[in-house]
């Protein structure tokens, strides 16, 4: 399927009720990957798409963005939905760079949630109901950004149990093994269970791929699938974009309901307000922030996060 023309989407009003109307809604006829691509995706739990039209027509200006907020929010930057545990000086994440809630910065973003490659790939994995679990940047400094190997899902009990979601990383800067591209383990996702009930997430796993792709590049994976940052050790940037999809009937890392201004919200088109959940129809979160990583801890004692 061709780009579809996003600046003018924002015309679109008729109302959605289910993923059938939001593609209607978006023009997509039929899915935005290849026979293969799906193939793939199911088999080894990622896939990656090269930079769609759209992304390459703003890139420049989306690095320019982040690099602004980047220096304007500081330590108070990623803080969204977890204000409570901010204190002056303490930063998200160590030694990395995090920006929360960028459609209410800028609403470039908000396009980025309707990219057809992404919601086809989305849909593929979850084959139910699709709302946006949160969109978010990080970008580790030199030296930092190796994690223990996890899973940004709740992992199923059973092979039959329907996966619950993926992560999309939009990579702003070419992404390499020197400045930390992501470590992927495929065909992880099939399995149950956590992947501390296997390994030592803190060693590095045999099967393990690095993710080395162009800026403007998407990665998909199932939120099953097992995967971990990288050292960066070259001090080149490796801003990315993570863009969480998942099945309806589960909570945000970021309730948009109430965090997104009314002025946002009304700048919004349909399908964006659809996946974001954000009208009086759709059900109220109670939490700030629903996240895998407060269920990690209290089940293993430790963080999913970095281990340097």
């Amino acid at each position: 399927m061709n780009d579809i023309n996003l600046t003018n989407m924002i015309n679109i009003s008729k109302p959605i009720t289910n993923t059938k109307e939001l593609f209607e809604n978006l023009g997509m006829e039929k899915s935005a990957l290849t026979e293969a691509q799906t193939s793939f995706l199911n088999d080894n739990g990622y896939l990656i798409i090269p930079p769609t039209k759209f992304i390459r027509e703003n890139l420049k200006k989306m690095n320019e963005i982040t690099n602004n907020l980047i220096k304007s929010e500081g330590d108070k930057g990623g803080w969204e939905g977890k204000e409570k545990f901010y204190k002056k000086g303490k930063f998200f994440e160590a030694n990395c760079d995090r920006l929360g809630n960028l459609i209410e910065k800028d609403l470039i973003f908000g396009k980025l949630i309707q990219i057809p490659e992404i919601l086809s790939a989305a849909y593929e994995v979850i084959k139910d109901e699709l709302k946006v679990g949160g969109l978010n940047f990080r970008n580790p400094h030199k030296g930092y950004g190796e994690q223990a190997i996890h899973i940004d899902g709740i992992p199923r009990q059973s092979t039959d149990e329907k996966f619950h979601g993926v992560v999309c990383y939009i990579y702003l800067d070419n992404a390499t093994k020197e400045n930390g591209a992501t470590r992927i383990i495929p065909k992880t996702h099939k399995k149950t269970g956590w992947p501390d009930d296997y390994i030592n997430t803190n060693k590095r796993h045999e099967d393990e791929i690095r993710v080395e792709t162009e800026a403007g590049s998407i990665v998909v994976f199932n939120l099953n699938t097992w995967h971990a940052g990288a050292e960066n050790t070259n001090g080149k940037p490796r801003k990315t974009i993570f863009i969480q999809i998942k099945k309806r009937d589960e909570g945000q890392l970021l309730n948009y309901k109430k965090f997104l201004s009314a002025k946002t919200k009304k700048a919004l088109n349909e399908a964006q307000k659809y996946l974001l959940a954000i009208r009086d129809e759709d059900p109220t979160q109670q939490e700030d922030s629903v996240s895998v990583g407060q269920i990690y801890r209290d089940k293993f004692g430790k963080d999913r996060g970095a281990i340097k």
